[in-house]
């Protein structure tokens, strides 16, 4: 499994389009069944991270809209 600070240095160490996984990184989290919830909003969007194999999923959401989800490898 993978660890909150192994998780936090994956999205840290991504770079990709808006820096929206470093802005993940850097924000306190919640412990929740199954991962972690930032407990910040980013422009209205809601963000959980799960581990994955070889990573971590990030979960993005928002009211009444469906879930976008990506891959970030370890």
């Amino acid at each position: 499994d993978v660890t909150e600070p192994e998780a936090r240095a994956a999205l840290a160490a991504f770079l990709a389009v808006g820096g929206i996984e470093q802005w993940i990184a850097a924000q306190p989290w919640e412990a929740i069944a199954g991962g972690w919830t930032v407990p910040g909003h980013l422009q209205g969007w809601r963000f959980r991270v799960e581990p994955a194999p070889g990573g971590v999923r990030v979960v993005m959401s928002a009211r009444g809209g469906e879930p976008a989800v990506w891959t970030v490898p370890s």
